[in-house]
């Protein structure tokens, strides 16, 4: 099994505590957030890879058959990840990496999964433009993120509230325009719908790539 890179590898921000907590959420998600798993999950094909593995909550969704290839920069949640692995059975390649910095070849996965995850990376930008590197033509990001409010009061409130947040939710940001960054990614959005899970702003749909 590959060694897991310690927490303060000076490229990684690692966060022991929300790790913990993060595992613990996973773990007791509602229907409508499950939901949100299993239809994303199963959108995915052929080579897979997923941004922000986290704990490995999308796994019991994904088909068995996909290869699959998973990425994580944070150390305590990659440890986490990779016992799930191991006590699930299944082989799974998981990395530790930034989506900033994909360690692949151009053009060489079909799919991209991420959830909840673009909210956290440094740079959302330089990691969809990752993102559209290693996708082949006419492959397909798949996405379910949190974002920014649309009304004027609780848009201001995210604004407030997103110095806190980030230092105790491991980095996230509750006020990213990630639907705006995906749509200047290159990437085409298709069919994405905009809904409230448990009072949070979220947006779900396919950016695909376009094909030569």
């Amino acid at each position: 099994m590959p060694r897991t890179p310690a927490p303060d590898d000076a490229q990684f921000r690692s966060h022991r505590r929300f790790a913990a907590v993060w595992d613990w959420a996973t773990k007791h998600e509602s229907k409508k957030e499950l939901a949100l798993r299993r239809e994303a999950a199963g959108r995915v094909e052929g080579r897979v890879l997923e941004l922000g593995v986290g704990v490995g909550a999308n796994w019991p969704f994904l088909a068995e058959t996909l290869d699959y290839v998973g990425i994580e920069p944070d150390a305590f949640m990659l440890e986490r990840a990779r016992k799930r692995a191991a006590a699930s059975g299944r082989t799974m390649t998981l990395e530790q990496a930034r989506a900033e910095v994909l360690p692949f070849e151009d053009e060489s996965f079909d799919s991209v999964l991420v959830t909840l995850t673009l909210c956290t990376v440094q740079d959302p930008a330089v990691a969809l433009s990752e993102v559209a590197r290693v996708l082949k033509p006419n492959g397909v990001l798949v996405f379910v993120e949190h974002v920014r409010p649309t009304g004027r009061v609780s848009r201001r409130l995210a604004d407030a509230i997103q110095p806190l947040w980030s230092k105790v939710a491991g980095g996230c940001e509750p006020n990213r325009e990630t639907a705006t960054t995906i749509a200047r990614s290159g990437l085409e959005i298709e069919g994405m719908v905009r809904q409230r899970v448990n009072g949070m702003p979220m947006i779900r749909g396919v950016a695909r790539k376009p094909a030569r």
